[in-house]
């Protein structure tokens, strides 16, 4: 597995300054980076097409918003056109530290897991505080894993599968950490390469003056994905990873509760949580608009 035969997937949506630098700083430790862009504004697309002439990425416009699954299996498709071995997939948020991508490679190619390894992750560090994110270990290797940071071999995807589109977004990784974990295949981490990561825009709260606990704060829509798509998922593999379903559930539950006593709009969140619930009972998937 060398550098070189390998190339770099970033999914974009209305980035910022703070991307841009996000996309140079992996370009310097790539040979071949893509960029898919989800139907960003004007502004947004004028800005990743003048860094990807003055940095040199390829840059794939969608034109709409059509998920981050549908978004990662164009860059993952483009990089198997180029004939690339190996992918490694990322969202606009993260950051890659000195000798990343290098030491993920190394990694990956050194791992006690061989041919088994389908997966492998960073170690991730929240850049707001500093601090790790604490991995999930089951028996052999991690749970599940996030999207970003995370290196595949080319030939998984044509071995099992690309993301599902119909998910749209929230729980793609999920569910193909599931699916290549079903298939017999290992998840693990290289915690000697570090990631800066951005998990949403918590807030923080306190209960009666004395209980602080944090909220995730997610937008209407997006409960209503996470809801859906964790029924959907959990319907697929409850069977088989009964532990790993019975957290998402839980996690929706407190979830739920957290908006009740603490976050703004709760009316419509509920609404579109209930939502979720509902359509992923009844498998009605793909995208749906925000009213």
């Amino acid at each position: 597995m060398r550098l070189e035969d390998g190339c770099a997937v970033v999914v974009t949506y209305h980035p910022d300054q703070q991307v841009i630098e996000n996309l140079v700083s992996l370009r310097l430790q790539t040979l071949h980076l893509v960029v898919v862009d989800n139907g960003s504004t004007a502004d947004g697309l004028e800005m990743l097409r003048v860094a990807a002439g003055r940095v040199g990425f390829e840059l794939i416009e969608n034109g709409d918003n059509l998920g981050i699954a549908t978004a990662l299996n164009v860059g993952v498709r483009r990089a198997l056109e180029m004939g690339r071995e190996w992918v490694l997939l990322f969202d606009q948020d993260s950051c890659v530290t000195e000798g990343f991508v290098e030491t993920l490679v190394a990694g990956y190619e050194n791992s006690r897991w061989g041919d088994r390894l389908g997966l492998l992750v960073p170690r991730y560090v929240d850049k707001r505080f500093g601090t790790a994110l604490p991995p999930n270990y089951v028996k052999e290797g991690l749970e599940a894993a996030m999207t970003s940071g995370s290196l595949l071999r080319a030939e998984t995807f044509l071995r099992h599968g690309f993301f599902v589109d119909e998910l749209f977004i929230d729980g793609v990784d999920y569910e193909y950490s599931l699916r290549l974990r079903a298939a017999g295949m290992v998840i693990d981490e290289c915690v000697e390469a570090v990631l800066l990561h951005s998990p949403g825009e918590p807030q923080f709260h306190k209960l009666l003056g004395v209980l602080r606990f944090q909220t995730a704060n997610y937008s209407p829509i997006r409960q209503y994905y996470q809801e859906r798509n964790k029924i959907w998922i959990a319907k697929r593999y409850l069977i088989r990873f009964p532990v790993f379903c019975l957290k998402l559930f839980k996690f929706g539950a407190k979830n739920f509760m957290k908006i009740l006593v603490a976050e703004e709009g709760k009316a419509k969140k509920c609404r579109f949580f209930l939502a979720g619930v509902r359509d992923g009972l009844l498998e009605r998937m793909g995208k749906r608009l925000a009213t």
